[in-house]
């Protein structure tokens, strides 16, 4: 059930609703495929056997774009028909039909109609509320009501209004206007339910009609458009993805929800499957969750291998980590033991002088109270007294090696117990699943053990695996095959753009009790983290469901790349914002919480540059490791648009153009201009010139220079000339590929009609 529909119930009845109109697609209607354009290169697939074609499908699919523009540029509403659009096509009229035809099944077979809003507008009839469906589209209505509402009598018995049909749209507002007039309706009593945050949102709202804007927390347009433009895969799961982020909120963190069933949940359903497939592939019975992140793998796991109906392999959790393990695991019979165990000591981030202490049993003296915050990896380069201080440290250890002995042996003989009591199945019949780089911990469990499990599992490796070549064996979801854009890289830098979620409150294992249960010690719990963490999981598992409950397959690592990429690489601001509340707690020695975002990690990269640091990371992703822990999301925070230009992006998406020359409008102080450009971008720029009550005086375009003044959005479409003779002198340029042919044009009008002082605005 759709957590949306309750509060559009609540809506209706304290606005005292008659009429609800709902907008049709990604709204009431969903495509199984990554992006509506991908069903052009399906139909062309569909029938190309058939035709003497000799192009592929994705150049058909470009070329059906294209021709969906022309039609719209040939129409002076800006509304074509498909009929029309087909008519652009460079081929003969039986392969146009055939095409056509092709498009409408294809359309009809990978479409959906989401049953929560099927129960909504039930619902809605019951109570006695009008229900109208309202579309800018150009389908007709009824080859919507034949491709996506063949099984649904209901449905094909509402009133449905379509752009293309009445050449007026959502995008201005003038369709919205005609059924006002023509249905009589009361605006203070309609209520307009959509997807799209300018036609859905912003223009009815702006026309005083009640609006329930059906989108995300989190920018999906701009996410899936980032990630269709990066990547060339496809995710056919992308409507599932929609629905799971609109219709299953929280109120409390929507945003880390939106995380989990937007981005990772997608990611964790196909590593999930994987962990099932390889753990099959190994014949294990029984796959071992290391905690922390067990805390999201373990429900997961369970909830997909119930799906999957696959009831011969059981999931533990397995409250291990580099700490509880490490002691346990040295093998004090070798020669070398301590000086080994000091060198990767003094590796560990965030592993203090007290740590060094605690660990090697050594009472405090002078040392310890001058330095006991200080990082042993930074005593190397420190001197007490004129002797090296990671000296002394090392001899004040060597004099308790008896002592430290001892505890190695113990606590070797408590994980085991541990093991036997928890756990109770041999380490060589199960899988052991952790997120990765360096499989450290899966090593040191063998150790311990002095056996092999069936199979180490790692959502991530790294090159660190390979310091136990000879004796452990590792499977990566993201492997070397599958390691695009050193996508493998970015995330060993930066696991803290994820591990704080999967590990959620729960601290970290710190040994095992000397008691008869052999129960695992835990750190504290991350209490600050609680809330946005079991919302994220809630998030991933809503994901999963859903994707189950739509008959959706399963999705290969290829599908997930892009939506990781952009994750990590370009997050959003509100991603970036969440991370300056989230906490993480290093699994090793210190058990100390640091936060992943700080405003000094901001201000350190804002004095530095984020031009100079961005070039430096590229050349040395390694750099400020420890202090500044997912570089990209301090980037986005101190310039949201910085990574996406860097990348070449920025030109691409029309939305924050839009919003860049709004912007502009606003700090030039122009409250009354004209416009030039009457297209697209006018459509979305118009709903932002009305929210901020700006003063359009006359619409210009070059086609009325061609074929008269025309309307569009209830203003009348003149040529630049009649304009500047009715005295338009600031003139706002609204187009961006054409905007220094438009500019030379407004010039040479201007010396051409003696008009002085015209000032020109554009991006």
């Amino acid at each position: 059930m759709s957590d949306l529909s309750p509060l559009i119930s609540q809506l209706v009845k304290e606005k005292n609703i008659q009429t609800v109109s709902i907008d049709v697609f990604d709204t009431l209607v969903f495509r199984r495929v990554g992006r509506p354009v991908d069903v052009f290169a399906q139909a062309y697939t569909h029938c190309q056997a058939s035709l003497n074609l000799t192009m592929v499908c994705e150049e058909f699919q470009e070329l059906r774009i294209y021709a969906e523009k022309q039609a719209k540029r040939d129409c002076q509403s800006g509304e074509a028909t498909l009929e029309e659009i087909y008519q652009n096509l460079p081929f003969e009229d039986d392969v146009r039909q055939t095409l056509k035809a092709a498009e409408l099944l294809i359309e009809s077979q990978c479409s959906f109609v989401y049953p929560p809003m099927l129960a909504l507008i039930a619902n809605l009839l019951a109570s006695g509320k009008s229900v109208i469906l309202i579309s800018d589209m150009y389908l007709s209505s009824e080859q919507i009501r034949q491709c996506f509402f063949a099984q649904h009598l209901q449905l094909q018995a509402l009133p449905l209004y379509v752009s293309s049909e009445y050449r007026l749209n959502k995008a201005t507002g003038s369709l919205f206007d005609y059924l006002a007039d023509k249905l009589v309706l009361d605006r203070n009593t309609w209520l307009h339910l959509g997807d799209n945050r300018n036609s859905d949102f912003l223009v009815p709202e702006q026309k005083g009609i009640n609006t329930k804007l059906l989108t995300a927390e989190l920018n999906i347009e701009q996410i899936f458009k980032l990630e269709q433009i990066l990547f060339s895969q496809t995710q056919a799961f992308n409507s599932a993805r929609f629905i799971a982020a609109t219709h299953y909120v929280s109120s409390a963190e929507p945003v880390a929800f939106n995380i989990g069933a937007l981005v990772w949940g997608p990611i964790l359903l196909s590593f999930t499957d994987w962990v099932i497939d390889q753990t099959m592939k190994a014949n294990s019975e029984c796959i071992l969750c290391l905690m922390r992140e067990a805390e999201v793998f373990a429900p997961l796991l369970e909830l997909r291998l119930q799906q999957r109906n696959i009831i011969d392999i059981s999931v533990k959790k397995l409250y291990a980590s580099r700490k509880s393990t490490f002691w346990a695991a040295i093998d004090t019979h070798q020669d070398s033991w301590f000086e080994d165990l000091i060198y990767i000591l003094v590796q560990r981030r965030g592993y203090t002088v007290d740590d060094f202490y605690r660990d090697f049993f050594i009472q405090h003296n002078e040392i310890h109270a001058q330095y006991n915050n200080t990082k042993v990896r930074d005593t190397d380069g420190l001197f007490y007294q004129g002797n090296n201080l990671l000296k002394q440290l090392t001899e004040l250890a060597k004099q308790n090696v008896g002592e430290l002995e001892a505890y190695i042996k113990q606590q070797k003989a408590l994980f085991i117990r541990y093991y036997q009591l928890h756990i109770g199945v041999d380490l060589f019949r199960c899988s052991v699943l952790d997120l990765g780089g360096g499989g450290t911990i899966q090593h040191q469990i063998e150790l311990i053990l002095s056996e092999n499990s069936a199979a180490n599992l790692l959502f991530y490796s790294s090159e660190r695996i390979y310091r136990f070549l000879d004796k452990s064996v590792y499977t990566s979801f993201l492997n070397a095959r599958s390691d695009i854009q050193n996508l493998r890289q970015t995330l060993a830098r930066s696991p803290e753009c994820i591990e704080p979620f999967l590990v959620g409150d729960c601290g970290t294992t710190l040994g095992y009790q000397d008691d008869a249960c052999g129960s695992p010690i835990m750190a504290e719990n991350l209490y600050l983290n609680s809330a946005p963490v079991k919302v994220f999981l809630q998030g991933v598992l809503s994901y999963t469901e859903l994707h189950h409950d739509l008959g959706l397959g399963e999705i290969e690592v290829e599908q997930v790349l892009p939506i990781l990429y952009r994750y990590i690489q370009l997050p959003t601001h509100k991603e970036a914002e969440l991370f300056t509340r989230i906490l993480h707690q290093d699994n090793f020695g210190s058990n100390d919480a640091y936060p992943i975002v700080t405003p000094a990690q901001i201000t350190q990269l804002s004095t530095i540059g984020i031009e100079t640091f961005y070039l430096e990371y590229c050349r040395s992703p390694r750099v400020q490791l420890g202090k500044v822990h997912w570089p990209q999301a301090v980037m986005t925070l101190i310039n949201e648009n910085f990574l996406a230009k860097q990348l070449g992006l920025m030109s691409m998406n029309t939305d924050n153009d839009v919003a860049e020359l709004v912007e502009r409008l606003i700090d030039c102080g122009w409250q009354r201009f004209s416009v030039y450009g009457a297209g697209q971008f006018f459509e979305k720029l118009l709903p932002y010139v009305q929210k901020h009550n700006l003063d359009i005086v006359h619409l210009i375009d070059r086609k009325a220079e061609i074929s008269g003044a025309y309307q569009v959005a209830g203003f009348e479409v003149i040529s630049l000339k009649q304009a500047m003779q009715l005295g338009s002198d600031k003139i706002l340029i609204c187009s961006f590929a054409f905007k220094n042919e438009i500019a030379r044009n407004i010039y040479d009008q201007s010396i051409a009609l003696d008009c002085h002082g015209i000032e020109v605005l554009s991006l």
